[in-house]
C-alpha cells in the first residue's frame, strides 16, 4: 500500500510492501523493492532499482543511487533463531549512498555520511565521513559545502525540513 504523505511519487514497477511509513514529498524511483516495516523519511530520493530490505529506516533527506542493495540477515539462518537477529540498515538526516553500494546487516550511516558508488559497507560510516573500497573504509570528511545544513530549500524556507 503506498502511503497517503503529500507529493509522493512511486514510480511503475516499484513494490512497496505492508507497514511501510513514506513520508512528504519522497521519490520512490522505477522497479525500487521497498520490504516490510520500513521507515522512510520526507524529501528522500531512492532511484531506480534500489533494494530496501525489512527493518530499514531512511531518515530526511536521504538519497539512495540506483541499484544499492541491503541486506538485514547476517547469519543467512535456517532456523527459527534467526529472526532474533534480523536488522535493518538506518541511514541518519542527509545520508547519501552511491550506486551499486552493499550495506550489510545493521549498518548506520550517520548523518551526512556518504557511502561511495560499489563500496560494500561492513560497518557503521559516522556522521559527515566519506567511506569507500571493499570493505568500505572512511577516507575524508565531506566538504563543508556539502553539508545538508549548508544547503536552502524551499520548503525549509516553508517551516519543513
Amino acid at each position: 500500500m503506498v502511503p497517503s504523505s503529500a507529493g509522493v511519487l512511486v514510480a511503475d514497477g516499484a513494490a512497496v510492501r505492508e507497514r511501510v511509513s513514506i513520508g512528504d514529498r519522497t521519490i520512490i524511483g522505477r522497479g525500487v523493492t521497498i520490504e516490510n516495516d520500513c521507515t522512510i523519511g520526507s524529501f528522500v530520493k531512492i532511484e531506480t532499482g534500489a533494494y530496501i530490505t525489512a527493518y530499514s529506516v531512511l531518515e530526511n533527506r536521504v538519497f539512495i543511487a540506483p541499484m544499492v542493495a541491503t541486506s538485514n540477515d547476517r547469519f543467512i539462518g535456517r532456523t527459527e533463531e534467526r529472526f532474533k537477529h534480523f536488522k535493518g540498515v538506518t541511514v541518519m538526516r542527509g545520508g547519501r549512498v552511491g550506486v551499486g553500494a552493499v550495506l550489510l546487516p545493521g549498518i548506520t550511516i550517520g548523518p551526512d555520511g556518504v557511502v561511495a558508488a560499489g563500496a560494500i559497507v561492513t560497518r557503521d560510516v559516522p556522521a559527515r565521513k566519506i567511506a569507500m573500497g571493499c570493505p568500505a573504509r572512511v577516507v575524508r570528511e565531506v566538504a563543508e559545502a556539502e553539508l545538508l545544513d549548508h544547503q536552502i530549500w524551499d520548503d525549509v524556507r516553508l517551516g519543513q525540513s
